[in-house]
């Protein structure tokens, strides 16, 4: 192929090759268009399961799960209790080779930025390139605080809100007439005060002052937010919609005392006072996340300090307004512009990885309502769920075009890529209530508790357990391999079978048809392309997949009783099922077969002596990495499963 070029993968998290199509032909997304105008476009096959970390990790390696060693959203050890679980972001997780290990032993250098599955810190040393940030976590905080968060968001409001995450998040409160402050600002009404602790959950808090006052006379407009009484100490002084400053403080975090910062913003202020909303960031890292440790402090002049994570919890629990989600959505991806731009502009770099995860956020909320597929499908809807969906893969395509101003296209093959694509959800079903119903698991809930969480297993009277959050995998609890096995090794296939046909009981509740699309032993998981690689201790002893429209729901709730005198009785809920609602639930997802077409995945490259060129049949994401070695005429990573797109070759011009 002639002298070696550059490659640059910039990663869109659940970018659908549909949806590009037809937002660049719509004119919102010009540079992606003037990518895919003179390159090559491909849909692409993800692996099972359809999975953020394990479809991401395919794609650097080659490797599906059953080798990658990164088998959903958690990763389950030999010999670990059935409901233990790590996040499978952890980089040491991952046991296949990738490309910028390859690299490295090319003499490359590789640029890591923000890419999913490189935490923590240290997967590059700084001969071999850099390294800023690393996502992504799970959205489920219960199971897995964030790699770089502290503690998640707070809302301090007069009204009591929704929390659908961990209770004690959104704090109501009362404002009184303030006493006792000094140095007050000037204000044309009386002005009220109330008492915060930032984070109010999680950790350990700081306890704050909130002065509420109107600075002209129309009216409240204003918060004022002190640690001390006097105001002059204060921490931020904000108005309506403003964001501000951003908060060092020392916390004491779940794995170590860490830095972390914060800032507040107000999302509603009635002229009168009577109603607001102060909203309080999460906690995001104060440290260093970079590799070197200079380049945090350099990334941060051009770009704002790091956020992990946006919040749809936030518009789905009515603390903000779509518009305020969406703006939220912005300065994300505007980070990862400004950072990866920064980044491929002054340091020294042969492969590039760069990470995007605002298209998939906006998808989880907004999907369903766009998808005729869906029960909650309303056509009066669907225009302002995708206009705002397009929204954001505009955002993501402008910072696209920011990137593209400090790349050469003559020495640089520039990969768009995503990890899976995404259905409709109507339904959550409580997975391991099902279970329980088939005598396959019991568990123990404390009534006394609203904590969702706060369930034991009675391990003595269970056969199985699901890996958590009950995405695709199912362990058995089998004698002599789990700590509280009582399966005997003789009766394993028999119990394979009654889970998959408890799996296969599980029915819509309206149509009655079925919720899962199929569901395989172990053994037979090689029909989802679940090899006996390096991770296959790693798999459930069965793997199952949703059909559209179904996602698991990990937690069995409380359940209160009413009776006619007024007293109650707290249970456990009855319920097989949580619907979902559009606008307070996530109602897209990606749980279901990888060949489902809304499945598929996008691949475009664009570089030097690319033709524009568009496959006929999809390729696997597994074929990237193969492709890509082949085309710089390096190793292909050592525990590929994948092979070599040679039409994607062909049409490339040396």
């Amino acid at each position: 192929m002639g002298s070696r070029k550059k490659v640059l993968f910039l990663g869109l998290d659940a970018a659908m090759p549909d949806l590009v199509k037809r937002f660049t032909e719509e004119g919102a997304m010009p540079n992606t268009k003037r990518l895919m105008e003179q390159g090559i476009f491909s849909r692409v096959e993800t692996v099972f399961p359809t999975l953020t970390a394990a479809a991401w990790t395919a794609i650097v390696s080659g490797a599906g799960s059953g080798s990658n060693g990164v088998p959903s959203l958690m990763v389950k050890h030999l010999g670990d209790e059935l409901d233990d679980w790590h996040t499978s972001f952890d980089r040491r997780e991952v046991l296949s080779e990738t490309l910028w290990e390859v690299g490295k032993r090319e003499g490359l250098k590789s640029a890591l930025i923000n890419w999913p599955v490189t935490f923590p810190l240290g997967g590059l040393d700084e001969e071999d390139g850099v390294q800023l940030a690393g996502s992504l976590n799970p959205p489920f905080r219960y199971f897995f605080m964030p790699l770089w968060d502290a503690a998640s968001s707070s809302v301090f409001s007069n009204q009591k809100l929704r929390c659908n995450q961990i209770p004690g998040r959104a704090v109501q409160v009362e404002p009184k007439e303030a006493e006792g402050w000094t140095n007050l600002p000037e204000s044309h009404r009386p002005i009220l005060e109330f008492e915060i602790t930032v984070p109010p959950t999680y950790i350990k808090g700081y306890k704050m002052h909130v002065a509420m006052y109107a600075s002209t006379e129309e009216g409240y407009d204003r918060m004022l937010i002190s640690e001390t009484k006097d105001a002059s100490e204060a921490v931020t002084d904000i108005a309506m919609g403003d964001y501000g400053p951003w908060i060092v403080k020392r916390f004491e975090a779940r794995d170590r005392t860490r830095d972390g910062r914060f800032r507040f913003q107000i999302l509603e202020l009635s002229k009168d006072g009577k109603d607001f909303k102060l909203y309080q960031s999460a906690i995001n890292t104060a440290e260093t996340y970079s590799v070197p440790a200079r380049l945090t402090a350099e990334v941060e002049e051009v770009a704002g300090a790091y956020m992990e994570v946006d919040d749809p919890w936030a518009y789905m629990d009515g603390w903000m307004t779509i518009d305020q989600y969406i703006e939220q959505l912005e300065l994300h991806a505007d980070w990862w512009g400004n950072a990866t731009r920064y980044v491929l502009k002054n340091e020294e770099w042969d492969l590039g990885f760069s990470w995007v995860g605002t298209i998939d956020h906006v998808k989880h909320v907004l999907y369903g309502g766009t998808d005729p597929k869906s029960r909650l499908y309303d056509p009066e809807t669907a225009e302002w769920c995708m206009d705002h969906i397009k929204t954001v893969y505009k955002q993501v395509d402008e910072n696209i075009g920011k990137i593209l101003e400090v790349v050469d296209l003559e020495e640089t093959y520039v990969i768009l890529v995503s990890d899976h694509g995404f259905t409709h959800l109507d339904w959550n079903p409580y997975v391991k209530q099902h279970l329980a119903n088939k005598g396959l698991l019991e568990y123990v809930l404390d009534l006394t508790h609203d904590d969702p969480s706060n369930l034991s297993i009675n391990w003595e009277n269970t056969k199985c357990h699901p890996l958590e959050p009950c995405h695709a995998h199912i362990f058995i609890n089998l004698k002599g391999r789990d700590p509280q096995g009582i399966v005997e090794p003789e009766d394993y296939e028999k119990v394979q079978e009654e889970i998959i046909n408890a799996l296969m009981d599980i029915k819509d509740p309206e149509t009655g048809e079925n919720a899962v699309s199929v569901a395989l032993k172990k053994q037979e998981s090689g029909a989802l392309g679940i090899f006996e690689g390096p991770g296959y201790d790693r798999i459930g002893d069965v793997v199952y997949a949703w059909r559209p429209g179904f996602m698991s729901h990990p937690f069995i709730y409380r359940s209160a009783i009413k009776y006619r005198d007024g007293s109650e009785r707290i249970i456990s809920n009855p319920e097989l099922f949580e619907p979902a609602v559009l606008g307070q639930n996530f109602t897209g997802v990606h749980l279901c077969l990888p060949s489902e077409p809304d499945m598929h995945a996008l691949f475009m490259m664009t570089g030097p002596g690319t033709k524009k060129y568009e496959r006929k049949f999809p390729g696997r994401v597994i074929d990237i990495a193969p492709t890509i070695s082949k085309l710089l005429e390096i190793d292909v990573p050592k525990d590929a499963e994948g092979g070599v797109m040679y039409d994607v070759i062909d049409n490339i011009e040396e």
